[in-house]
């Protein structure tokens, strides 16, 4: 018992040490300062958060307009190879007629691979992919009538 009141005694000491009171101060400071930082750090975190937001919208928004870039260039593609085509084969015609086979056979192949081309480039069309969609659908739908069609057929002739 007596050590501990000799234990509380020393404590007592110490904390009328004013070394000891500045130190506690101190340290009071410094974890309020530390909180502050933490703090400010932590606004800090946000405010990057929120960055980073807005220029993932802002890549958003770039992807998109250079989806629609990429479409108008396929049209224009698409416009510029259809011509191409056609004029081969009008040039074809024009060297047939003038009794020059060989060079009207030429053009025709060259028209019909421009026109190869332009399949091609028609069907990568976002518009004609809409297209082949929908007529997936409608296709589906009418598939599904026609099965339900049938199995009513089918009750009707077992009754």
């Amino acid at each position: 018992m007596s050590s501990d009141l000799g234990n509380m005694l020393r404590i007592l000491q110490v904390l009328r040490d004013e070394g000891f009171v500045d130190a506690l101060t101190d340290v009071e400071r410094l974890v309020a300062d530390v909180d502050e930082r933490l703090e400010h750090v932590e606004q800090v975190e946000n405010d990057a958060e929120r960055a980073v937001r807005d220029a993932e919208a802002a890549l958003d928004a770039v992807d998109d307009r250079l989806e629609q870039f990429d479409e108008m260039i396929s049209l224009l593609e698409a416009k510029i190879e259809a011509a191409f085509s056609i004029g081969f084969f009008f040039f074809a015609i024009d060297r047939w007629t003038a009794d020059d086979p060989f060079l009207a056979l030429g053009l025709l192949f060259m028209g019909l691979l421009g026109a190869s081309s332009l399949a091609v480039t028609v069907r990568r069309l976002p518009q004609v992919r809409r297209l082949r969609t929908v007529g997936r659908y409608a296709t589906n739908r009418l598939d599904s009538t026609d099965d339900w069609l049938d199995d009513e057929e089918d009750e009707g002739k077992s009754k």
